[in-house]
């Protein structure tokens, strides 16, 4: 399938991928943006490594797959040609595109013939690691010094992913307003494919949203939202008219202990957490060598994630390298939640006043990452701790 032949739309990029809409099709292309890697088998990897690893292990049974797609030189000539005048100027330092492609369903619709939103959500590492323990601040709270002292934030966020992943409806609710107040990369609401809120906007922008939808008020959506993400991402959930008043614990980051079992942010989390008892070697002579291992292990052993014993036999027996590298995708994925005002066939709904509202909750951003990811983290740790000691000293 063409590119350029077909009527596309860009939709959103981030470090890796831009992802283009390719109209009246449910399916976007994820371009790379680097041809380092161009060998066909490295990507059919790559993606059978999303597809058979980490989707079963976040969704169970999980309900889409990306596939390969090759696309031809003069296809990337035009495509770089007409993409320069809808990239936003901060990610064009970007300019090669690989041959290799990911097509993939589009998540931020259920059903193009009417109004489709989503709500994007990069909601970080989500406990409390060990290194940090002594200063009672988790990563994201402490990295948001760092990156306010080489000026990439103007100021520091009072979101933090540990009031996310508490499972406390008043606390999530607090971390979601504060993403909606200083959004940086880690919020994003689209309607219609088009990105209608992100970290250009400010809470009154999107007050004036939601006042347009069903719900009028950003207390009741935020409801909608914690409702969602507290479900298995499959229930028939009944939108209550209780209200949670944003709370936050303490100036410290404190872990919850109120995620219910089968949610889906259950599973994210304790992907997360893999690592924290493990000793990691980081000497690899590939970078990528562990996705051919745990590929190849999973076809010799019949291995199929999907099914809880296959799942638990796995990840009591894997490598410590290839946990912390599950665990590193876990940590930087995005949340997507695909929602309509009305009820659409084959999808979970909410009930709210009366009326059907579909919803569909998937994880995106899987792909695999190299071992020089967790080299990078140990350094950048040993620079949080030197910046915050720095500022407490003071």
């Amino acid at each position: 399938m063409s590119i350029i032949n077909n009527e596309w739309k860009y939709i959103n990029e981030g470090n890796v991928h831009m992802v283009l809409e390719i109209v009246n099709t449910p399916n976007v292309y994820r371009l790379i943006k680097d041809d380092s890697h161009t060998n066909t088998g490295f990507v059919r990897q790559s993606i059978e490594y999303v597809n058979f690893v980490m989707l079963p292990l976040i969704h169970g049974n999980a309900a889409y797959e990306h596939e390969i797609v090759t696309l031809s030189k003069d296809e990337i000539e035009k495509l770089i040609l007409k993409l320069a005048d809808v990239r936003p100027k901060n990610r064009q330092h970007k300019t090669l595109i690989s041959p290799f492609a990911i097509k993939a369903p589009n998540l931020t619709k259920l059903n193009p013939s009417i109004n489709n939103y989503c709500i994007e959500i990069k909601p970080k590492e989500g406990f409390l690691a060990k290194s940090f323990q002594k200063y009672s601040k988790c990563y994201y709270c402490l990295k948001q010094f760092l990156k306010l002292s080489t000026h990439e934030i103007n100021n520091v966020s009072e979101y933090c992913p540990l009031d996310f992943y508490s499972g406390n409806e008043s606390r999530m609710k607090f971390a979601l307003l504060n993403l909606i107040n200083n959004p940086q990369n880690n919020f994003k609401m689209f309607k219609n494919g088009n990105i209608i809120f992100n970290e250009h906007s400010n809470k009154k922008q999107f007050d004036d949203i939601i006042e347009s939808t069903i719900f009028k008020y950003t207390d009741v959506f935020l409801n909608f939202l914690i409702q969602i993400l507290l479900s298995d991402g499959n229930s028939i959930i009944n939108l209550t008219d209780k209200d949670y008043t944003p709370l936050k614990l303490s100036a410290n980051c404190v872990e919850g202990k109120d995620l219910p079992h089968n949610s889906l942010l259950h599973n994210l989390l304790s992907l997360q957490k893999l690592t924290e008892d493990l000793n990691i070697d980081y000497s690899s002579d590939n970078d990528y060598s562990y996705v051919t291992k745990i590929l190849d292990r999973l076809k010799s052993e019949g291995l199929n994630f999907k099914l809880e014993n296959d799942k638990r036999k796995f990840l009591d027996t894997a490598e410590n390298l290839e946990l912390a590298l599950i665990s590193a995708i876990a940590k930087d994925c995005s949340i997507m939640i695909a929602f309509t005002e009305q009820y659409c066939d084959g999808h979970p709904w909410v009930m709210f006043q009366g009326r059907k509202m579909s919803y569909r909750w998937a994880v995106t951003d899987l792909e695999p990452k190299s071992v020089k990811t967790l080299v990078k983290r140990v350094n950048t740790e040993k620079q949080l701790i030197e910046i915050y000691e720095d500022i407490m000293s003071n």
